[in-house]
């Protein structure tokens, strides 16, 4: 299976959810049904709505209004935090469009973003699950403080890989995660099921991120859907970037210093630090943690049975899929681990 035919076998349900995000936008304010129909006419994955569709479905829990509503839970918070980040970020374009605080202005951009909060909460609030609804407060709690971490330590060349990790962790595998944790919770799955797809939602995640982070720099901004290099040029120390540095002698440690702490860099300074990150192997470094942690991400899903086990393939698919969406252009690194 391939990650076509996982959209396609899962099509009717993503298009069920589809209708229900617009409908979480039918507002008599007209600003919001105005930018929820822009948001969601700019596209986007569903990754993380697909995540818990295929999990509950994994254990054994057919579509039905609790799994379509949790999908908008989580995928109405990933848009706030877009909306937010985007204004953080001062980011003009996302998709290939216009981001909604280049178009609207950053009040509409940030008091959607809250509105979207506020609808996940509502939503949550209609059948209250004590359980389901802690587990989404936890994830809500890292992804704020994934953010904030990463605000905190903005332009600072010198953290830790292990900072670069708890970013990802905390603001990027806590929703992913969760759709998966809620794809079992919905589907009143055992212990060991829950704390098998927890644990792939992560790695997943963490691979996911490790491979944005790589297309940001090697990517066109064709295959972006935005411009390339924007961790670069906001100040963003990704691990690429984190690689390079502890990687490079002092010459070029103190360049990276000073692109680092500069806000008016052009793409002649991101092409020269993507051609030392060629040479230094830091592309390829970030690659393989990506293949690790998916073979990680694999491992934890393959360790379990479950009530419907022919949807692990969808699983497994989907992080292929994943891993395999991109290939850098000037590859350099042989024997990745396989997954």
């Amino acid at each position: 299976m391939n990650y076509k035919e996982v959209t396609q076998l899962f099509r009717p349900d993503l298009e069920k959810v589809e209708q229900a995000l617009r409908d979480n936008f039918l507002s008599d304010i007209p600003m919001i049904p105005g930018v929820g129909d822009y948001i969601l006419s700019s596209g986007g994955k569903r990754i993380r709505p697909l995540l818990l569709l295929i999990s509950s479905r994994l254990c054994g829990q057919e579509l039905n209004e609790s799994v379509i509503k949790h999908c908008c839970v989580i995928e109405n918070v990933h848009a706030a935090t877009l909306l937010h980040d985007d204004v953080v970020d001062e980011t003009t374009i996302r998709r290939g469009r216009q981001t909604v605080n280049s178009k609207w202005g950053n009040d509409a951009s940030i008091l959607v973003g809250d509105y979207l909060i506020a609808q996940s909460l509502t939503l949550l609030s209609d059948d209250v699950d004590p359980v389901i609804f802690k587990a989404f407060s936890i994830a809500a709690k890292l992804l704020v403080e994934g953010g904030l971490l990463e605000f905190s330590n903005a332009r600072d060349i010198h953290v830790t890989e292990k900072h670069c990790m708890d970013v990802i962790y905390r603001k990027t595998s806590s929703m992913l995660s969760l759709g998966c944790q809620l794809g079992a919770l919905i589907a009143e799955a055992g212990k060991e099921q829950e704390d098998a797809l927890v644990a792939f939602g992560n790695q997943f995640g963490v691979a996911f991120q490790l491979m944005d982070d790589l297309m940001d720099y090697d990517a066109t901004s064709e295959q972006l859907g935005k411009p390339a290099g924007n961790d670069f040029l906001e100040g963003h120390v990704t691990l690429p970037l984190h690689y390079l540095y502890h990687h490079s002698d002092t010459s070029l440690q103190k360049e990276i210093e000073r692109f680092i702490q500069n806000d008016k860099l052009t793409n002649k300074e991101l092409d020269y630090i993507l051609d030392r990150m060629r040479e230094g192997k830091a592309l390829e470094y970030t690659l393989q943690q990506a293949h690790s942690h998916m073979v990680r991400a694999k491992e934890a899903l393959q360790a379990v049975s479950f009530t419907a086990p022919e949807y692990k393939d969808t699983l497994l698919a989907l992080s292929d899929y994943i891993i395999d969406r991109y290939t850098l252009s000037k590859p350099s690194l042989a024997n990745l681990p396989q997954i």
